[in-house]
């Protein structure tokens, strides 16, 4: 029931997750449509970030940081757009983080939940 639960509020937040970053991307970017893409490696991080971290691997963290920073470097925009960008980029990287620990919780709390939930519609 642990891993059911855990799947379960992973997905809803994934999916909550898909339409928070299109309305900031519509903010930042003025894009109408939803870059799938970007997307799945968002969601993909947050796995890894989650996995490992699971694992007692905090160092993933600091692989992770380098990653980003090196695809960062690598990207040119005019310089009134690099603001916007960096705010994107940080926005998106803060969340990722947060919901990898969240994930982390939540795996290692699940039988609280289900305790939790269990009684509430015991009653």
């Amino acid at each position: 029931m642990r891993l059911l639960i855990t799947i379960a509020i992973m997905v809803v937040s994934e999916i909550l997750l898909w339409f928070i970053f299109s309305v900031v991307a519509k903010f930042y970017y003025k894009k109408t449509e939803i870059d799938l893409e970007s997307l799945f490696k968002g969601c993909l991080e947050r796995l890894f970030l989650a996995l490992f971290l699971y694992n007692d691997l905090p160092h993933a963290l600091t692989v992770f940081s380098a990653l980003k920073i090196a695809t960062r470097l690598k990207h040119e925009e005019r310089q009134g757009e690099t603001q916007r960008f960096n705010n994107y980029y940080l926005i998106g990287n803060l969340i990722s983080v947060s919901m990898s620990l969240f994930y982390l919780y939540l795996w290692n709390h699940a039988s609280d939940i289900d305790a939790a939930l269990e009684r509430l519609f015991s009653r």
